[in-house]
C-alpha cells in the first residue's frame, strides 16, 4: 500500500528539491539574506555570520577556499515539532503580519541553493541541550529519506561555541557544507561581496539597534583579520553613519525632497484599499547635496586631490552607482532596488533616492515573490503610460474602471506609479540638472563660447546706435543691483541652485557678458522665452517644450561613451527637428489671416534672419 501511494506522490522529493535549487537567488549574499530574515523574526539581537575556509593545493601554490558558511544567532531558537517543520518546503507562517518571512520557503530554499547539505541546532535552555536535524541532497537522491529526519539531542559543537561572541541561552545554528553553487572562494572574499548588500536589505533594523550582524571569516578555526560588523548601507543616503565612503560616512550626502507634504519633509503616504481594509504605502525621497556633486561648494570642501574630478568617479560616486533605482522595503526589510526605474545610460540617476515601503498584507498586490528578492507586479510598471495600454477615447477614469472590471492585478498601484513617473521623478531629475547648471566643461564651454559671440554682437549693435531695453535698464544701475536681479531670476523665476546662480552671475559680471543661454522649465507652449534685465539678454529654452527633448537634449546630454553611430544618428535627429521647427513657422505663416497680418509676420521673419546673420556671422545690413 504505502510502495502504491509512492508511485502517484504528486512530487518527487529529489526532483523537487534538485528543482527548487535553482529557484532564482541572485547570489550567495541573497541567499544569507533568508538566514537572516528568521534570526530577526526569532527576535535575535546578535547574528553572526561565519565563512570558513580551508587550504587547497593548487598547482604549485596554496590556496583557500570556503567549505562551510554558518549562521549563527542569539534568538529565541526552536522546540522539536518548529525545527523539523522549519526544513520542510513551504511550512510558513503566513498568518503572522509581524515576521519578515511568511513563505515557509526560506531556510531550505536558500540553503540548498548554495550547498547540498544543511545542518540546523537550534536550543531554549543552553547550547549543550540543543537540537539537531539536517537534509541531504545525496540522501534525497537515493530515496533514503522522504521526511525531515527527526531531531535529536546533540549539543553545539564547541567550535561554534568558541567562535561566537554573544552566545545565548536560546539560539540556532545553521551550517552550509559541501558547498557547490557560492559565487566567491575565499571567506574574505565572500563577506566582502555581502557586505554592501546586508547593509542595505538590513538597514532600518541596523540604524535603529534592533539588530547587530558579525561577519567573520574563519580559517584554522580562528576569526582572522577582516571581521567587520555591518553597517547600513542607504540609497537614500539620509542615514548616519553608513557605509558610504569619506567625506559622507558619518554625514548625510543627500537630503530630503520636498513631495508637498510639510509635515515630514521627503515623505508622502499613498492610501491603498485591499480586501475591504485600508493600508499606506509610504514613499521617501531624497536628491544629492550639492556638495555631493561638486567641489566648490563654500564649507564643504572635497578632499584633497578630488576637487576638479567628475563626481561620478570618485568614492562616493561610485558607491552611489551602486545604488540606483526605487528601494523596496516590506516590513523594514528591503527586498529589491529595482534599477528600472532609473534612465540607465544617465549618469545623474545615482543622485536620486526613492523608498517605497509597504506591509506585509500588500504582498500580492506588488507580486513579492517566495525568495522576497522582487516585486513583479510593481516591477512590470516602470515606465508604464496608461495611455499605450487604453482603448481608443477611453479617458484616466474609464481606463481605471475597465481594470477594476478586469480584476487586473495592477489597478491598485496605478496612481502609485503614475505619481512616481510623471510627477516625482520629473521633479527629481530638474532639480538635478539644474544643481550643475553650466558646471560640465564642454557644455560649460559652449555656453559660454556662445554667449560671448552674442555679448561681441550685443556691443557692436549698442555701438552703431541700435538700442535695447537692456541697455535702457543699464544706465546708472550699479553692478551690485545686477548681480541681485540676475541671480533672483536664475533662482526664483528658473530655481537654479542659490550657490550656481551666483557663481554664473559672477562669472558674466567678470566678462562683461550681455547674454546668457539656460534650459528651465516654463509653463508656456512658447519654445524659448527671454529675461530683459540691466545689461543682461538671457534666454530661456523651455524642457518642457518637446523641442527641448529633440533638440538641445539630444546634442546637449550626449553619454560619455557614445560611439560614431550613435554621434551620427543624434546629428540626424537634431537636423530634422530643425527643419520641423521651420516647418512649423511655415505653416503659421500658411494659416494666418488676413493676408495684412501674414505680412507682418512674414516681416518678422525677414528682420529674425538679419539679426541671425549680424549674430553669426557678424555682419549687419
Amino acid at each position: 500500500m504505502i510502495s502504491d501511494r509512492s508511485n502517484y506522490r504528486i512530487v518527487s522529493p529529489s526532483l523537487t528539491v534538485k528543482a527548487m535549487r535553482d529557484s532564482g537567488y541572485k547570489n550567495t549574499a541573497y541567499a544569507l539574506a533568508e538566514l537572516i530574515d528568521n534570526s530577526i523574526d526569532a527576535k535575535a539581537t546578535l547574528v553572526e555570520v561565519f565563512a570558513c575556509e580551508s587550504p587547497v593545493q593548487v598547482g604549485s601554490r596554496t590556496s583557500h577556499h570556503v567549505e562551510t558558511i554558518a549562521v549563527l544567532d542569539n534568538g529565541h531558537g526552536m522546540e522539536e515539532p518548529q525545527l523539523r517543520r522549519a526544513l520542510k518546503y513551504g511550512d510558513g507562517d503566513g498568518a503572522d503580519p509581524d515576521r519578515i518571512g511568511r513563505f515557509g520557503m526560506g531556510l531550505p530554499n536558500s540553503s540548498m541553493s548554495q550547498c547540498t547539505r544543511l545542518d540546523v541546532w537550534s536550543w531554549t535552555q543552553g547550547a549543550g541541550n540543543a537540537l539537531h536535524t539536517y537534509l541531504s541532497l545525496e540522501e534525497i537522491e537515493q530515496g533514503l529519506v522522504d521526511d525531515v529526519p527527526e531531531p535529536k539531542h546533540d549539543p553545539l559543537p564547541q567550535h561554534w561555541r568558541d567562535l561566537s561572541e554573544g552566545l545565548g541561552d536560546s539560539g540556532t545554528l545553521i551550517m552550509w557544507t559541501d558547498l557547490d553553487k557560492v559565487n566567491w572562494h575565499g571567506a574574505a572574499a565572500t563577506l566582502k561581496n555581502t557586505a554592501e548588500l546586508i547593509g542595505r536589505v538590513y538597514r532600518h533594523y541596523l540604524q535603529d539597534g534592533r539588530v547587530d550582524i558579525r561577519m567573520a571569516p574563519v580559517r584554522e578555526g580562528k576569526v582572522v583579520d577582516g571581521e567587520y560588523h555591518a553597517v547600513p548601507n542607504d540609497p537614500l543616503y539620509l542615514m548616519v553613519p553608513t557605509s558610504t565612503p569619506n567625506p559622507f560616512s558619518d554625514k548625510q550626502m543627500f537630503m530630503p525632497f520636498s513631495m508637498g507634504d510639510d509635515s515630514e519633509a521627503g515623505v508622502a503616504p499613498f492610501p491603498v484599499l485591499h480586501e475591504g481594509k485600508r493600508y499606506n504605502i509610504t514613499v521617501r525621497a531624497s536628491i544629492a547635496r550639492p556638495e555631493a556633486r561638486r567641489g566648490d561648494v563654500e564649507g564643504h570642501p572635497w578632499p584633497r586631490g578630488s576637487r576638479a574630478a567628475d563626481p561620478g568617479n570618485l568614492p562616493w560616486g561610485k558607491h552611489a552607482k551602486r545604488n540606483v533605482g526605487v528601494s523596496l522595503v516590506r516590513q523594514g526589510r528591503e527586498l529589491d532596488l529595482d534599477a528600472s526605474w532609473a534612465i540607465g545610460y544617465d549618469p545623474r540617476e545615482r543622485w536620486w533616492g526613492i523608498e517605497v515601503e509597504f506591509p506585509p498584507e500588500l504582498d500580492s498586490i506588488f507580486g513579492v515573490t517566495n525568495n522576497k528578492q522582487s516585486a513583479t507586479v510593481f516591477s512590470s510598471l516602470a515606465h508604464f503610460d496608461w495611455r499605450v495600454h487604453a482603448e481608443a477615447g477611453e479617458s484616466f477614469k474609464e481606463f481605471k474602471e475597465r481594470l477594476a472590471d478586469l480584476g487586473d492585478p495592477r489597478l491598485p498601484l496605478i496612481d502609485l506609479v503614475l505619481y512616481l513617473e510623471e510627477k516625482l521623478l520629473p521633479a527629481i531629475r530638474r532639480q538635478l540638472k539644474q544643481q550643475t547648471h553650466g558646471t560640465s566643461k564642454g557644455k560649460k564651454r559652449h555656453n559660454e563660447d556662445a554667449a560671448s559671440r552674442a555679448t561681441d554682437a550685443v556691443k557692436r549693435r549698442s555701438e552703431e546706435g541700435h538700442t535695447g531695453k537692456t541697455d535702457e535698464l543699464e544706465a546708472g544701475t550699479t553692478t551690485e543691483d545686477k548681480r541681485q536681479e540676475q541671480v533672483a531670476a536664475l533662482t526664483e523665476r528658473h530655481h537654479l541652485d542659490e550657490d550656481i546662480a551666483q557663481s554664473m552671475v559672477d562669472e558674466a559680471l567678470k566678462k562683461d557678458l550681455r547674454a546668457r543661454w539656460i534650459s528651465s522649465f516654463q509653463d508656456t507652449s512658447a519654445f524659448f522665452s527671454i529675461d530683459l534685465m540691466a545689461g543682461m539678454l538671457q534666454v530661456i529654452f523651455n524642457e518642457k517644450h518637446p523641442l527641448h527633448a529633440q533638440l538641445m537634449a539630444v546634442l546637449e546630454d550626449v553619454p560619455e561613451d557614445a560611439d560614431a553611430n550613435d554621434l551620427r544618428d543624434r546629428l540626424n535627429r537634431a537636423a530634422e527637428t530643425f527643419k520641423l521647427l521651420l516647418f512649423s513657422w511655415a505653416r503659421m505663416e500658411d494659416e494666418t489671416h488676413p493676408d495684412k497680418l501674414r505680412e507682418r509676420i512674414a516681416d518678422a521673419r525677414r528682420l529674425w534672419g538679419q539679426y541671425a546673420r549680424d549674430f553669426v556671422d557678424g555682419t549687419a545690413d
